[in-house]
């Protein structure tokens, strides 16, 4: 586990090009970028297509924790990056002490995402294949 109640969250570091997660993978902790700069990333037709990048103090992966569904995309280290780990039980946690009926807003908010994200990759493919970066 990442941390346990009113302990300090675990720091990782990455080295510039290491993988943080993969696409599809099931998730087991989010991330807190204290430094450098991270890339996620979707795979369209086995090219990796940027989506998004995160900057410093931006949380990431925290989608899986929270629908419980495989990570939509992939991050990796731009940088040398130094990241915060939330594990998902501080996130359950969370999510448990929320008021009713948010937790079910969130989720709607993560399908969306999710669907754009998808339409995103998709998107800067074809642009990609006609040239256009």
């Amino acid at each position: 586990m990442a941390e346990s109640k009113n302990s300090i969250p675990e720091r990782r570091t990455f080295a510039k090009g290491s993988v943080i997660f993969r696409e599809g993978e099931s998730g087991n902790e989010a991330y807190m970028l204290q430094q450098g700069t991270v890339r996620i990333f979707k795979t369209v037709a086995g090219q990796k297509v940027t989506i998004g990048r995160i900057w410093p103090f931006q949380v990431f992966g925290e989608l899986s924790l929270i629908d419980a569904a495989p990570r939509m995309a992939g991050a990796i280290a731009d940088d040398d990056c130094t990241c915060l780990i939330l594990s998902k039980d501080a996130i359950r946690s969370m999510m448990d002490q929320a008021p009713p009926g948010l937790n079910t807003l969130i989720l709607s908010l993560l399908t969306t995402v999710r669907e754009m994200g998808a339409e995103l990759a998709d998107a800067k493919a074809a642009l990609r294949e006609h040239g256009v970066e």
